[in-house]
């Protein structure tokens, strides 16, 4: 029998053990590393997980004496102890909002529609669309205060000049966004420096 310490993820993810199923995500380490959240495929005995909070845990690994079913682990997991519980802030940005300004421009809409993007921690992506097109692409960084896009995928729809503008000056704006905060239910959105790029307001 041993004591190990896990972090465990806000989020469940779907997985494959013996059948598709959700696997709680944790990490080991004084510190939580970025990208390097691992499967569990186990239960952990006492522990009452609730989505949307990040723990520091715990627990006693115990080796199971054979005969070990086909489909269970040969290790039993029981809680210690819960050493801290606290929100995800980062999933306050999965939601839907609308494009409120990008630089000076107020409100802006494409084929007169708005600009409606939405935002996915869980899954780490954006969809919108963006003045002409439709785009996706992932959220490769995301902390409390930081974010980053990856490369926007879009439709090859063809718009008038006006529209063919604001959609490139939306994926530039997306390409140099840093940094973000939640405030009265709009998403500020800058650079590295504190540069405005864009304002978006939740969709009720």
């Amino acid at each position: 029998m041993e004591e190990k310490v896990f972090w465990i993820n806000s989020t469940k993810l779907p997985c494959q053990g013996v059948g598709p199923m959700t696997c709680l995500q944790i990490q080991e380490g004084a510190e939580i590393e970025e990208g390097k959240w691992l499967n569990f495929f186990s239960n952990i005995e006492g522990f009452d997980y609730k989505l949307g909070n990040i723990y520091r845990i715990k627990v006693n690994v115990e080796q199971l004496p054979p005969p070990i079913p086909a489909d269970a682990s040969s290790l039993r997991y029981t809680l210690i102890e819960v050493i801290s519980e606290k929100p995800d802030l980062t999933l306050r940005i999965t939601n839907i909002w609308r494009l409120e300004s990008i630089g000076e421009m107020k409100n802006p809409t494409g084929m007169d529609k708005p600009l409606i993007f939405e935002f996915n921690a869980e899954e780490g992506g954006i969809f919108g669309f963006s003045g002409c097109n439709t785009v996706r692409g992932p959220i490769t960084k995301l902390t409390e205060t930081e974010i980053e896009f990856g490369n926007l995928m879009s439709t090859m729809m063809a718009c008038p000049q006006a529209e063919m503008i604001l959609e490139r000056g939306v994926t530039q704006a997306f390409s140099e966004i840093k940094k973000y905060k939640i405030e009265n239910n709009r998403l500020y959105l800058s650079t590295n420096d504190g540069t405005p790029l864009m304002i978006l307001r939740n969709v009720d």
